[in-house]
C-alpha cells in the first residue's frame, strides 16, 4: 500500500496529513490536486521534502 503524506519541513518529518491518493491528500489540506501532484515531483530535491510517498506493507 502507498500513502501520500505532507509531513513538517524539518529533521523530524512530523505527519501533518495522512491520504491513500493524491487526490484524497488534497482534499484533506483544502488544495488543488496539481499543486500536490507538483509537490511530490519537486520533492525529491529538497534534504527535508514537505511531501513524502511511503510505502507500507499490507501484512
Amino acid at each position: 500500500m502507498t500513502l501520500y503524506m505532507k509531513v513538517t519541513r524539518d529533521e523530524y518529518e512530523l505527519p501533518v496529513a495522512v491520504a491513500e491518493t493524491k487526490a484524497e491528500l488534497a482534499r484533506m489540506l483544502g488544495i488543488k490536486r496539481d499543486h500536490v501532484r507538483s509537490a511530490f515531483s519537486h520533492a525529491q530535491k529538497y534534504k527535508h521534502p514537505t511531501y513524502v510517498v511511503v510505502e507500507v506493507d499490507d501484512d
